[in-house]
Order: structure tokens, then sequence, then C-alpha cells
């Protein structure tokens, strides 16, 4: 017998190829080199059947899954979940794995689903599923086409619907979409590779451009698909080079750290790679029809293996019978998915075969190539012959039963074991002659005595091949569909609200949480909210406040230990600049910090300032005080370098009185500071340390921080290029000494900070340095930026002008409405509640609109203040949006 090449490449590999001319020699049928004995079950074999089938209550995707639960205590503790189809065109097995994903997915905590479609499908439909952007049915009519038309159904559609709901009722814990396929790659994955390249690598934007051009599809993809195959040999491979020179160099910049984004654009390119490479293959010669069909299964293997070790979650893999088979059930297919899977996880993978007695199915004549909606017709097909295996499975007294086959008594399993004849129906009928050994090719199987055509979809007219229509195009639309609602900013009360908080962060030791104004209430109860849930969720304990070094330590002791007032020590210490911090909310803040440190003595919360503008005297005292016990030599040395620097007046007084000296004198402060911390670090390599190595490092920071401020005091501020020189010296040494903290800890931190402080990327051209950008390019992806933005309301500051604040400068200012154009604009329109978004993986409408610099209100503490030019998806990771704000308060100071 022999049978056409083309016919081959349609039913075997469901490739996506035109007629191609040429023969070859059929390979002899069956997956398996045992016999077939052909002869129908006995009693016995039936009566071992009856005792491990579990019946199904119903084959429709609804109701209860109690008769399920065997189901899942087969399954166990596996990872992937290979659930098979007799039939590509079947509503049943489609409504039948649709109920197991649910039962999986609420009893066993699954969390992915992976079907046998193109990968550029699956990453259209999962952001459909995480956002709601973009319409599933346009999705599946663009992408669900040719070889893959059949799953253009309703019954798809459904599951798709159901998965998008279940993610609108659990926000925080989302279910995920995928395809493992690589038969096209649509123009949605092309433009995420080089926006990717664009946003974190743009030295390679046009290296990247140049090999991707003309290569993204500018045809529907039936379209492209047709045309693919016919394209000269040499110029597929040539395009083969381009894509793989493409994801060697995204490879090779693949960082040392974990990063998510990084990898999942490796995976795109790596995804058009693949379609590129499929096509290189010499489709015409019959000698290499075997490598195509093992390259295509292995290639969907590695595809759903990268898919469940990037997400961490157990996975359903949706396919026909022949690819999640641990045994290939026909030579045509010299190598299965399932034989891969099961191969690299063991008993982690488990295969639910499908088999049916009798019905009818969608399916195209045989042997048609490239088929179109048209070629699809409603195919009946007869009961089983007698040496059929499915003959005999449509015996037991089940309409619809499932079995474990591990479980098979002996004279079942040897029944089983036998090689068989069984209907495997692809895209094409009749189908070809498959053969299996059932327990050597899947560890479960699902019986349906009769199966029904599955119901096609009307395919709305081309829309072209733009990824857009994905896409909320409006802005607004795309941040309410990506937007987690905040019940509150208020720090008591459920924290349930906040989960969205535990994707954003990950792993990140600092997250910065920014303000849009000093003087709101709500950014500084928000901060106190989010550091809460991330003590309590996440495992923090440190916060770092924009306040003076001096005063953070004063309030650690008090966090720590109960002493001092922590009402008193802010009234001292938060004066000048640092008087918006003096209130109620930080005061809150503090003596919930303490009464955490009360319940939890062996774990305690640490509080500290990472600023540079004021040593308090109490700075000073810890410092000599460290040398009259450690290093009792050092003691007058210290004593005369300091003569005349502890502070006597309030900090606000000394802090102007400061400032006003002459340079010279200023310079000369700095100049003896520095040396006290000289003389202290060169304890610290000398091995005359008599303290433990806690304490004198302590020391040496607390001499750091009085030789910051002096420094700090030494700039010209009259002379505007050394002011400027000033305002980076103080984002260095912030970021230095919260660093200090991060290493002298160990411990996960919160980051409390004005957003031009904490944000990746400056906005302020009289700020050369920014904090924030620092953090990222020291910590990388474990430095993640929270920023804020308001709508309308009040808030504290000064009139424009006062550089030295005092209590009787502040005034409650209002807003007044958002600018036109502005960031403020857009959020605004995203009614409801208050909000937290996602930066990172918000809809690409909200992610270009955040790309472009806009203005922004960034209220410091002057105002009016004209808006700043922020691109929000450069300077930050996430991004809270309150409605309505109101003004703090200020404490009595000293």
């Amino acid at each position: 017998m022999t049978c056409s090449l083309g016919r081959r490449l349609a039913v075997a590999l469901l490739v996506w190829v035109t007629a191609i001319p040429g023969t070859a020699a059929a390979l002899p049928a069956g997956g398996d080199t045992g016999a077939s004995d052909g002869a129908p079950a006995d009693a016995e074999v039936l009566r071992d059947l009856e005792r491990i089938a579990r019946p199904l209550r119903t084959t429709g995707s609804s109701g209860p899954t109690g008769d399920l639960r065997p189901f899942g205590a087969a399954v166990g503790d596996a990872v992937v979940v290979g659930i098979g189809e007799a039939a590509h065109g079947a509503r049943e097995f489609v409504t039948v794995r649709h109920r197991m994903l649910r039962y999986l997915v609420e009893e066993k905590g699954f969390r992915s689903f992976v079907l046998e479609a193109n990968w550029s499908a699956g990453a259209r439909l999962d952001a459909y599923l995480r956002t709601g952007c973009g319409d599933p049915v346009r999705i599946m009519a663009e992408e669900f086409q040719d070889a893959h038309l059949l799953l253009h159904s309703r019954e798809y559609l459904d599951m798709v619907r159901w998965m998008r709901a279940y993610n609108t009722g659990h926000p925080d814990d989302p279910l995920r979409f995928a395809g493992d396929d690589m038969g096209y790659a649509g123009p949605e994955l092309y433009d995420r590779v080089v926006d990717h390249v664009r946003r974190a690598h743009p030295d390679l934007l046009s290296t990247v451009a140049g090999l991707y051009r003309g290569l993204r599809p500018a045809v529907p993809m039936g379209e492209w698909m047709r045309t693919a195959v016919t394209t000269p040999l040499e110029e597929r491979r040539e395009r083969a080079a381009r894509t793989g020179r493409v994801l060697g160099l995204l490879r090779a910049r693949d960082p040392e750290e974990a990063d998510a984004d990084h990898a999942l654009a490796v995976q795109h390119a790596a995804a058009v790679d693949q379609v590129a490479r499929l096509y290189a293959f010499d489709l015409a010669d019959p000698e290499v029809v075997p490598d195509v069909m093992v390259y295509r299964d292995t290639v969907m293997a590695e595809n759903t293996l990268w898919w469940h070790r990037h997400t961490g979650h157990r996975v359903v893999l949706g396919g026909h019978d022949s690819h999640v088979y641990t045994l290939t059930s026909t030579p045509t297919l010299p190598l299965a998915q399932g034989t891969v899977l099961r191969e690299r996880l063991g008993d982690g993978y488990v295969a639910v075969a499908a088999s049916f007695g009798r019905g009818a199915v969608h399916a195209t004549e045989e042997g048609l190539q490239n088929p179109a909606d048209a070629d699809v017709r409603r195919i009946e097909v007869p009961p089983a012959p007698p040496e059929f295996l499915e003959h005999t499975l449509d015996r037991v007294g089940h309409r619809v039963w499932y079995a474990d086959l591990r479980e098979a008594p002996p004279a079942a399993r040897a029944w089983l074991d036998v090689v068989r004849p069984k209907r495997e129906i692809g895209t094409d009928y009749p189908p070809g002659e498959d053969q299996v050994s059932l327990p050597k090719s899947a560890d479960l199987v699902v019986h349906l005595r009769e199966i029904t055509p599955s119901a096609r979809l009307p395919r709305p007219a081309p829309g072209g091949t733009s990824p857009e229509q994905d896409d909320c195009s409006d802005p607004v639309s795309a941040v309410r569909q990506a937007a987690h609602a905040l019940r509150t900013v208020e720090p008591d009360g459920p924290l349930d609200d906040l989960r969205p908080l535990k994707g954003i962060v990950g792993d990140a030791r600092l997250v910065g949480i920014g303000q849009a104004a000093h003087g709101g209430r709500d950014f500084l109860a928000l901060q106190h909210r989010m550091f809460r849930y991330l003590v309590e969720e996440e495992g923090f304990r440190l916060f770092v406040l924009e306040a003076p070094w001096s005063a953070g330590l004063r309030l650690d002791d008090y966090v720590r230990t109960g002493r001092g007032d922590p009402a008193r020590i802010m009234a001292e210490e938060f004066h000048n600049a640092y008087l918006f911090m003096r209130t109620p909310e930080v005061l809150e803040l503090v003596r919930w910090m303490r009464a955490y440190n009360v319940r939890h003595p062996g774990d305690p919360l640490r509080f500290a300032g990472n600023d540079s503008s004021w040593a308090g005297p109490d700075l000073y005292d810890r410092v000599i005080g460290y040398v009259r016990r450690a290093h009792p030599d050092l003691l007058p040395a210290v004593t005369e370098l300091y003569r005349g620097l502890r502070p006597t007046l309030p900090a606000g007084e000394h802090m102007l009185a400061a400032i006003e000296e002459p340079l010279a004198v200023r310079w000369e402060k700095a100049e003896r500071t520095g040396k006290a911390v000289e003389l202290l670090r060169a304890r610290s390599f000398a091995g005359r340390t008599v303290a433990a190595g806690s304490a004198h490092a302590e020391a040496v920071a607390n001499a750091e921080i009085v030789h910051q401020v002096a420094r700090q005091n030494a700039f010209d501020y009259d002379e505007p290029a050394d002011a400027r020189a000033g305002l980076g010296y103080r984002d260095e040494v912030m970021t230095d000494n919260t660093l200090w903290w991060l290493r002298h800890t160990g411990r996960r931190a919160v980051l409390a900070a004005h957003n031009g402080h904490v944000y990746l990327e400056g906005f302020d051209p009289d700020y050369p340095v920014i904090q924030g950008g620092v953090l990222r390019r020291t910590l990388g992806d474990d430095y993640r930026v929270v920023g804020l933005a308001f709508g309308r309301g009040a808030f504290l500051a000064t009139d424009p002008g006062v550089s030295d604040p005092v209590d009787a400068d502040v005034k409650v200012f209002r807003s007044g409405p958002v600018a036109a154009g502005s960031v403020e604009e857009t959020l605004e329109a995203v009614d409801g509640r208050d909000f937290l978004l996602d930066l990172r993986t918000a809809p690409p409408a909200a992610r270009a609109l955040f790309e472009a610099s806009r203005p922004k209100r960034e209220i410091g503490t002057h105002w009016p203040r004209d808006p700043d030019e922020v691109s929000l998806l450069r300077a930050a990771d996430a991004l809270v949006y309150l409605h309505e704000i109101g003004a703090s308060r200020l404490l009595p100071g000293m």
C-alpha cells in the first residue's frame, strides 16, 4: 500500500501546507511491535472493566463535579495532565475536558491550560484571560484556521469565557492559557519581541528589527500558511537563520537573576523561530517526513514544559490522543509529545485517552490540504468493528465512564496490553490505521458511547492581521480591565484586596512606595497599609522612611524596646522639609510597629531613616559613646573633630543656621567629620575592634551620616551647577543608606518616600541622580516600585519660594481639576474604587499610553507647581490611583 506524502503531512503532521507532489511507501501500521490478536473480550475481561469503570454524571461542562473525585485521586501529584480526544470535531470531548479542567482548578489547584494550538493564539487568549481586553471570538476566528479550524467552536469559546469569569472572581490567583503548537506565528509575537527589545535592550533594536523585516505576517493566517510552504526552500531556510539570530541575541542577554519579562520575550522569539524552522525542512522529501513529525511533537512538549516552569502552575494539556499518548499510536508519528513529557516528568505526567462507540463528527474529506470552513462537513461514524478496542469498551454498562488503567485487574490488563486498532480522527475522515496498547499509551481512559459534532462558530469577515484588536484600544478600557480595586487606604481591617501586590513584588528585597504629594493624608495611610500587608503576608520586616537617619534610629529604639515617646521624637526630629512627616499617620504606623513587636518579640520590625540633611545630637552621642567604649585611644581625637558640631538648637533652627554659614566654614566641618569616619573605618580592618562587629558597623554608619550631613551643607547652593550636584549627592547617599540597612538587617524592606525618590527614572531636570534609578541598577528586579497618583483633593504644602519651612508656613491647598492630556485625566476616567495597576502586565494600549511622557502632578513641599513630564512605564512597576485625597495635619513640634 502507498500513500502520498501530502496525505501523510496533512493527517499525521496536521501541517499547514498545500498539496506536495511525490509519493512514498507507507510505513507498517502500528505504534508498537506487539501483535494484535483481533479477538473480542471475554466475560471475565468485561467484568474487570466494569469493576474499574467510574460513571460520569454528564458530558456537559457545568454542574457538580463529585463524580470526578476518583479522577482527582488518579491524577495525584502530577504537574501536567494530558487529556486527549479521539476526534478533533466532536463536542463531547471538549466539554468533558472542560469539566475535568474545572475540577482540577477548583479541587486540585491547577491554574494553566495548554492547548494543541499555535503559541501566538495562546498568547492572545492568555492576555484576554488576564485583562479582559480583546474579543475571544475574533481571536479564535483569526487564529483557529487551516489545520486548527476545528478549534473554532462554541465549546472552546465557552471554556475560554469560563476561564475569564473565574479570573474576574479570583483576580489574585488567575488561570492562564497557552498554545504549544508551531504552524504559525502571528504578528502579535513579533510585536511582543520587538517591544521588549525596545524597552530592555534598545541597543539591539535596529538589529532585531532588521532581522525580522518582512517576516511579520501581513496577510490573514490562512493565506499566510498557504503561501509559506510554496516559498523556495532556500528562502525559507534564510528566514530560519534570521529568526535564529534574534533568538541568539536575546539569549545572550539572559540576566544572572531570574527576569520573567525577559524569559517570556525569549520564549516568544523561540516560538517565532520554531515556526521558521518547521518550514525550513524540505517537505517535498519523503525521507524528511519522520524528522518533521519528531520536531513538531518535541517542540510541543518543550513549550508545555517551559510554560509549566515559567508559571509554576500545574497544567492541563489538551490535544489529540496521538499527541498526549506516552507511546505513539501510528508510525507516521514516530515520537509523541506525551512520550517526551513522560521521559522528562516521569509520574509527574498523566495521560488520559479518549474513545467512543458511534456518533457524528465534523471533519473534511480524506487528505484535504489547507482546509477552509466550507470544506468541513458532518460525518456519521458507525460503531467500531469487533476487533477494534472501542467495540469492547462500548460494552461496559455505562454510557459515559472513565477508568484508571493502572488499576485494571489481571484479565483486563492482559487484554488491554495487546495492540489493537483504535479510531483516532483528526481533521479529515476516514482516519488512518492507528494501533494502540492502551495501558502502554495512557494512564486513564474516558469512553463515550455516542458523540456529536462540535458547534462551529460563524467566522467574521477578515479584519486584517493587526493584534490591536486584542487590546482595549481605548486606554481607559484597558486600564479598567487590568485594575485591581482597593477597598480602602485605611491600615486597619482585611487586606485581601492587596493580594495583587504579591505578583508585583515577587521575590524583591526592597519595594519603593511613593507619594504624589508629601502632605496627603491618604498617601501616608496607604504606605502604612501596604507595609502591613507585606509584613503579614510576605515577610517584610524593615520600614525605611525619607527622613533623617537620626530620627530613624530613635524611632527604631522605640519600636524595638518601647523606650521613648514617638510623638516627642517626631516633634524634635521632623522639621524643615521633614515636618510633612510629623503627622498622625506616621505616628500611627510607628505605634503599630511597636505593637507588632510586642506580639512577635522573636521576629521584630525595624525602622530607619535614610536622609542626610539633619544629624541630631543623639547621633553624635552614639558615635562618641561607642568610641569611649571600644576605642578609648581615639576619644580625644574624635571629640576634638566633633567640637562645636553637635546641634544645640532645635532641628529647624539648626538646619537654617548651618546652611547660612560661610561656605569655607561648611567645608571645614565636612573635612572634620570625614576624618572621624576615616579613624573609625581604619579600625574596621586593623583587628583592634573590641566590640562586636555589628556595633562597630553601626558606629561607622552613624559617623558616616554625620559626615553626609556636613558634606550636604558644603555644596554652594548659590551656584546652579553645584546646587544640582548637591541634589544628586542627596539621592546617592539615600541610596547608600537604604542599601546599608538591607545588608545590616538582612530583611526585606519597604522604602517610603516621594515618587521623585522611588521612581526608576527622574522627571525633574534639577535632579541629576534619582535614588530609585540607582537602586534598580544595583539590585535589578530585587527593587520594585509602586508609584502613586490622585485625581483631586487637599494636601499640605507651602507657597512657592519657601525654602526652609516652619509650621506657620504650611497651608491646606486643593489641587483643582486634572490637566487636559495628563496621566490623571486617563486614570480619573476609570470610575469606581481606587485601584492598583500592574504596569508591567497592563494591556498594550495602557502600556503605550503610560510609556509616553505625559503631564503628571508630583507635589513636593510647594504649591502651585506645574505638572511634570513622567513616563510611568519607565518610572514604576505598578501604580496606585486614588480618586480623591485629604490633607494630613501637623502634630505639634518642639
